[in-house]
């Protein structure tokens, strides 16, 4: 200890900050259920009374005009000089739905009782180095996604429009030319493989993911016109990945797991590549220079599923451990989203 910190005294302006953060939570929630209910998309058609709004989206009035007051002294939604009617800001214009964007379908993610309830347990997870999900809710997050519809449709919205925004970043730094086949592990609803093919006529490509995950992946490729030079395969990345492409793709996959669970999925990997095969391991990279945003999203992943993100190291020393070599690291140019090249 090199010294003591006088906590006697405080500026008034430090305590306003410290009450700032301890309010975070409420702010937050207040933006969630405002979501939940509809009003951004209903004021996407014009200014409303309270009264007119409460009685479109089936609120309390009374608590409806509450919560629109407090969202607007932090810039969400514009009160007017009676008090009675709001509209849009730039700011609360972002939570509209249609069409989708990834800040509207992260506060849907957000907004989900379960999701609030794990964050509750956040001290369960600083005790343990576990993740908190479980504790507070009675089941995994990947077992209420196979159970609940609902769940099931916020997750894939949320990771949808994130994807499709990244997408298109790694199609363009990766250099594909010369390339037959890929094989995207994991890979979701299809943004990247969709990307990768649109940039890239010649390449043929398939998708693995969970059964219940397939379906949805098959209309976006329909939607994206590249069904025709893809496959789906319904499975576990855990059990096995489709054999001898030229590529494989796994992104924003291998930081919902543990180091062990990287390991055993790099593995199958490994065993389905080619000699002459790469591998490309998508994923947004710690580095000292971490943004605010970047670390919460670390620590929704714990809270989540136990998972966390990692620096390109932690990513070296799992792949040589399932048996890979790293070879070439390429910034994508969105945030930390970084592309590292392995082979067998």
């Amino acid at each position: 200890m090199t010294g003591r910190v006088d906590t006697g005294s405080h500026a008034p302006a430090v305590r306003a900050a410290m009450v700032e953060l301890q309010q975070g939570a409420w702010r937050a929630r207040v933006v969630h259920v405002l979501a939940e209910l509809g009003v951004p998309d209903l004021l996407a058609q014009g200014p409303a009374t309270v009264a007119q709004i409460a009685e479109a989206v089936g609120a309390h009035e009374p608590t409806l005009r509450r919560l629109l007051r407090a969202a607007s002294t932090s810039g969400v939604f514009q009160r007017s000089a009676d008090g009675e009617t709001y509209e849009h800001t730039e700011l609360s214009a972002v939570l509209c739905t249609d069409p989708p964007n990834p800040e509207s379908t992260d506060a849907l993610f957000q907004a989900a009782t379960w999701h609030w309830r794990a964050w509750g347990e956040l001290l369960h997870c600083a005790r343990t180095g576990e993740g908190s999900f479980e504790v507070a809710n009675g089941t995994s997050f990947w077992e209420l996604n196979k159970q609940d519809p609902d769940a099931r449709a916020r997750f894939n919205a949320a990771m949808g429009t994130v994807s499709r925004e990244e997408a298109a970043a790694v199609a363009a730094t990766y250099d594909f030319s010369g390339l037959k086949s890929v094989v995207d592990v994991g890979g979701g609803l299809g943004a990247l493989l969709s990307a990768v093919l649109r940039a890239n006529p010649d390449l043929r490509g398939t998708l693995l993911d969970r059964p219940d995950v397939v379906p949805l992946a098959e209309e976006v490729l329909v939607e994206q016109g590249v069904h025709e030079r893809c496959e789906t395969v319904p499975g576990d990345f855990f059990e096995s990945v489709p054999e001898g492409a030229d590529v494989y793709l796994i992104k924003r996959v291998l930081h919902d797991w543990e180091h062990d669970d990287m390991v055993r999925i790099l593995s199958k990997i490994k065993d389905a590549m080619r000699p002459d095969s790469k591998l490309l391991v998508v994923e947004g990279v710690l580095d000292d220079d971490a943004t605010q945003d970047t670390l919460f999203r670390d620590l929704v992943l714990l809270v989540l599923v136990g998972g966390g993100e990692h620096t390109v190291k932690d990513y070296h020393h799992v792949l040589e451990r399932a048996g890979l070599k790293p070879a070439r690291t390429l910034a994508t140019g969105v945030g930390p989203l970084t592309i590292i090249e392995a082979t067998r």
